[in-house]
């Protein structure tokens, strides 16, 4: 168990050598999420904006690591020898960043409710910040292993985000994954849930086939 912790351990540092800086971006979205919970003053009627800059300003970044690491598949000269490593790798390096991931929507609940009460919380937002979580991450992968290249499979990402935050997802035709509103058990939820998770289910096949596809024919 200590050598497969250390070989966790290994592949996040070699992970922040080849990223950079870059690495820590979502780690400061944290920090800054976990501000804005703590320290901004909030009227009773406001308290849920912090669910939103949970789903807003913390989620969306849980694709940049995966995603920064699947993309030095696709650097000139470099498909061939890292495919087939990143193709096999890739469920372990998933499984790492998601439990990272979680661990931090978890971390910003806990300020939430010790700020706000276990009655500010909905175990059905705790539920959407997963699937959300999982959203991002292969919508990320996705984006990634279509596109192929990390400068705009991000922006495409970021722009989705912002349009559908500062527009409280009443303005673009496009779905909606977040929830503007104290989420109450009712059709309507259901359905957006269903229709996330099955989305979630797509990405990930999207993911898998093509990184597969491109393990067997490198290009």
């Amino acid at each position: 168990m200590r050598d497969y912790l250390e070989s966790i351990y290994a592949t996040f540092l070699f992970d922040r050598k080849t990223m950079g800086l870059t690495f820590f971006v979502p780690a400061v979205m944290f920090g800054l999420s976990l501000l804005l919970i703590l320290l901004v003053p909030r009227e009773e009627n406001g308290i849920y904006n912090n669910i939103i800059i949970i789903q807003g300003v913390f989620i969306p970044f849980s694709c940049w690591c995966l995603m920064y690491r699947l993309s030095e598949m696709y650097e000139e000269g470099a498909q061939e020898t890292l495919v087939p490593y990143y193709s096999k790798w890739f469920g372990i390096d998933f499984l790492r960043y998601f439990i990272v991931n979680i661990i931090g929507v978890f971390l910003l609940c806990t300020a939430f409710v010790v700020k706000y009460g276990m009655s500010s919380l909905s175990a059905l937002n705790v539920i959407h910040f997963i699937i959300l979580v999982l959203f991002y991450m292969f919508f990320g992968t996705s984006l990634i292993v279509l596109i192929k290249n990390i400068e705009i499979s991000l922006t495409i990402i970021i722009i989705y985000t912002v349009l559908e935050v500062v527009t409280l997802g009443e303005f673009m035709p496009w779905p909606h994954i977040f929830l503007f509103q104290p989420p109450v058990w009712d059709p309507f939820l259901l359905r957006k849930l269903v229709i996330l998770s099955i989305t979630v289910i797509v990405l990930m096949f999207t993911t898998f086939v093509f990184i597969q596809r491109a393990d067997r024919k490198p290009q």
